[in-house]
């Protein structure tokens, strides 16, 4: 019977010492988890790259943001520029070669009427044929914006569309008046490209001055 009570006991001690452990495990695990959880918290957690980044840093960062744009920009318009000088150059081809088919015409007009001429004994029928070819071409210059600048005699001398080439001292017109016109101007699009030239009258008591 002592026996008995004796293995009880200690079986009793053995139960309560591994019973003791486990407790102890399990509280140690408690301990970790919570070890673990305050670890990941989010008080803790890494500052994030923006966070760290100095107002120097952003400053240059920006800087080269700028750059790039500024560097794609100057490209656009530098290929916007070279696009547009084609587009005038092959817009002023064009222009040009329409305006030479047109004189053209003229050209096959007088080699008619110069083969004409060589036949005809009527001079009032080259004359006819000269004028019509000076309506051709004047017509073509018209349709490109030249007109012929109003220069008549005995018409009043304007320095901004008239070059007097020479003075002509008299008595018989007023002064400043166009006594001879000898070669006509011309105005394209309302701008004088070429004055006409003439002579102008000056009287005699403005010429002793």
């Amino acid at each position: 019977m002592k026996k008995s009570s004796k293995k009880e006991n200690m079986n009793s001690k053995e139960e309560n010492q591994t019973e003791a452990e486990s407790s102890e495990a399990r509280n140690s695990e408690s301990s970790a988890g919570k070890a673990g959880e305050t670890t990941v918290s989010p008080e803790n957690e890494p500052v994030s790259s923006e966070a760290e980044k100095s107002p120097e840093a952003a400053c240059r960062e920006e800087n080269e943001l700028l750059k790039d744009q500024l560097f794609r920009l100057a490209a656009d318009f530098d290929n916007f520029r070279k696009r547009t000088a084609r587009q005038m150059e092959e817009n002023r081809k064009a222009t040009l070669e329409q305006v030479l088919l047109d004189f053209v015409e003229v050209t096959d007009n007088f080699d008619r009427a110069l083969k004409s001429a060589r036949t005809a004994e009527d001079m009032g029928s080259i004359v006819s044929g000269i004028e019509q070819l000076s309506k051709q071409f004047f017509s073509i210059l018209e349709k490109y914006g030249l007109e012929r600048i109003k220069c008549e005699k005995a018409g009043e001398f304007d320095p901004h569309r008239h070059e007097a080439i020479q003075h002509i001292e008299t008595s018989e017109v007023p002064d400043n008046t166009i006594v001879d016109v000898y070669k006509h101007g011309y105005a394209l699009n309302e701008k004088v490209v070429r004055p006409a030239l003439v002579s102008v009258a000056r009287s005699p008591e403005e010429a002793e001055k």
